[in-house]
């Protein structure tokens, strides 16, 4: 008899093993085999970390939906789906039907009453994984040592890494908030008609002020994401530790004492480790390199508008390393880069908190909003009052292949420190741009560290006017500007500031502007390397000087007996750079006078000077 119950329990223990060893490595049913009217079942975390099933009968097909993909429609009754019916989070829910892989869980109906979803077959989604993945397409990424392909797959950057980039233009570089605003149009223009969209992809921000959560969600909704404010998360004790079918997963854009996380759910994991998701795209940005991680769901919010899954980041686990229309493709063996963020706000008392860590995700287009978030984030956490305002912003940015570049700059706002005038003026931002979008070669931020000081305080020079003696002028001669300087609660002061007339600017019009020394663009010579890029960047003057700037109607060239005037930008700078003789030399289009002051400067003001054709002494002298 025991002998009996021995062998019984045998079998049952295989039998168990068999079945969950089937149910891990389903095999695949193609969308010519699927009929209206079958069933099956889906998998999705409702709750916590374990999936639970929901039953699934299918409607029809649709074909060509996408450019060679399919759509399964499927109903889900279910007793939560059909309250909730599309939630955003489940997009990637594996579907069965007859006990093998028909697809994901990946698209909607705006404003349905019906839990009726398409599915987004299985063939599409596995063929994403036979794209091929290098180290070298993510920098500063790893390999894992314990990961089957923890061999080194560096290779010398290529110029395809350039494709697509956009021109960087010295001062007036395209910066990376209007970036992700076009591509956030063109997402826009792809959203399919009749409110037949993908399963938004729920963003959970943990951490983070409401005004600066409201910003953040406006920039990424047009890209596919759902915001909504969620906890920080992201422990590292608990939780799953891979991924599984099923399985809530979470795209990190940054973690620590501010999280954002992009949460799906996992269709497939294959027997190499890599791992499929969402059903549709994050971005559709390509290979990524955002970090990832293992997800805890708290609730599923069921919304008329548009239900979604509250969750929290788990365990650090891969990175995306394809973001494609039919999927996403997260490798658990590569260590993506993070980017670690320290913002020290100084000079408000009895500030609960006015030290902010967080590791960013390294990405050139998404890095700079999310830091700017950041910084934004510990500022109006810290120090929200809406008063007069002198900051000083001393910032370190390392730059792989180039060191620390430090920076250190000084303002006023009248609005306080959490103004968006701050932000505006930091020169960081460029930086940062330099560094992720430069054409010359491969580099990349490795860590931002930013302290703030702020003092509560309007002392600042003010300029209030500016004047001249007469307003007609001799080429080459000596004129003073007198600058009135205003200061509350002191007398106004005025400063002399003597500048040199041009020759060249005989007989035309000159454009005298004085403001404060941040507030004055220079022309930056063409560069050609990045370290050229981060000498401009640091070109500047200081916030605390009063420039007096001297500026032509027209820019041109003078050689020996002629002029060429009016000349496009572009053109005159393309002269300057090939010029090198004392003859076709080009002209002095712009003079400045440096003045350093002790306090900032705000405010700027403009006058205009008429130059004689010919100095009032030659003309007296015939």
């Amino acid at each position: 008899m025991k002998r009996l119950l021995s062998g019984l329990c045998f079998v049952l223990s295989v039998s168990l093993l068999a079945g969950a060893i089937a149910q891990s490595t389903p095999g695949f049913i193609h969308v010519d085999e699927i009929r209206p009217g079958m069933k099956g079942y889906g998998l999705s975390v409702f709750r916590g970390t374990v999936p639970e099933r929901f039953d699934v009968e299918v409607i029809d097909v649709l074909h060509n939906f996408r450019p060679n993909q399919d759509l399964i429609l499927i109903r889900t009754p279910h007793p939560l789906l059909d309250r909730a019916r599309g939630v955003a989070g489940m997009s990637g829910s594996p579907i069965y039907l007859e006990g093998r892989l028909a697809g994901a869980y990946a698209y909607g109906w705006g404003y349905g009453s019906d839990p009726v979803v398409g599915v987004t077959p299985i063939a599409n989604m596995l063929a994403e994984l036979k794209r091929p993945v290098r180290l070298d397409m993510f920098p500063g990424a790893r390999a894992l040592p314990s990961g089957p392909r923890a061999e080194s797959t560096e290779r010398p950057p290529s110029k395809e890494r350039f494709a697509g980039l956009p021109p960087f233009r010295g001062e007036h570089q395209v910066s990376a908030l209007s970036t992700i605003r076009a591509l956030q149009k063109q997402q826009a223009g792809m959203q399919a008609p009749a409110g037949l969209h993908r399963a938004t992809t729920p963003i959970m921000l943990g951490g983070l002020h409401d005004s600066v959560a409201q910003m953040l969600a406006k920039e990424l909704e047009p890209l596919g994401f759902m915001a909504t404010q969620s906890s920080v998360g992201g422990s590292s004790k608990g939780g799953p530790k891979r991924f599984e079918p099923g399985g809530a997963v979470a795209v990190e854009l940054a973690r620590g004492d501010i999280s954002m996380v992009g949460i799906g759910t996992v269709t497939y994991v294959g027997k190499d480790g890599r791992t499929l998701a969402f059903g549709h795209p994050m971005m559709e940005a390509g290979a990524t390199g955002l970090p990832t991680a293992t997800a805890r769901v708290l609730h599923v919010l069921v919304s008329e508008f548009r239900s979604f899954k509250i969750a929290e980041a788990g365990q650090p686990l891969g990175a995306l390393v394809q973001d494609r229309q039919p999927a996403i493709v997260i490798d658990p063996d590569i260590e993506p880069a993070r980017i670690p963020v320290r913002v020290k706000v100084n000079g408000v008392e009895g500030a609960p908190k006015t030290e902010w860590h967080v590791d960013v995700a390294s990405h050139r287009i998404l890095t700079p909003t999310i830091v700017f978030a950041v910084i934004a984030n510990a500022v109006k956490s810290t120090a929200a009052d809406v008063t007069d305002v002198v900051f000083r912003a001393r910032s370190k940015i390392a730059i792989e292949g180039h060191g620390v570049v430090s920076l250190d700059e000084q303002g006023f706002s009248p609005m306080g420190a959490a103004s968006p005038t701050v932000f505006s003026q930091l020169r960081m931002f460029g930086l940062m741009e330099a560094a992720f979008a430069n054409p010359f070669e491969s580099s990349r931020v490795t860590s931002i560290d930013l302290e703030l000081d702020l003092e509560q305080s309007r002392e600042v020079f003010q300029v209030s006017d500016a004047s001249v003696a007469y307003d007609e002028v001799d080429p080459g001669e000596e004129v003073t500007i007198y600058v009135r300087l205003r200061r509350v609660d002191q007398p106004d002061t005025i400063r002399a500031v003597k500048v040199r007339i041009p020759r060249a600017a005989a007989g035309q019009t000159v454009r005298v502007q004085v403001a404060a020394g941040n507030k004055i663009a220079l022309e930056q010579p063409r560069p050609g390397s990045l370290n050229d890029l981060i000498e401009q960047t640091q070109r500047r003057y200081a916030a605390t000087s009063l420039v007096v700037a001297l500026r032509m109607p027209t820019r041109g060239l003078r050689f020996e007996g002629h002029v060429v005037d009016s000349l496009p930008a572009s053109a005159l700078n393309s002269l300057q750079l090939v010029s090198t003789t004392g003859d076709s030399r080009p002209f002095v289009t712009q003079s400045r006078t440096e003045i350093k002051l002790q306090q900032v400067v705000v405010g700027g003001t403009n006058l205009t000077l008429r130059v004689r054709a010919v100095a009032r002494e030659q003309l007296l002298g015939e």
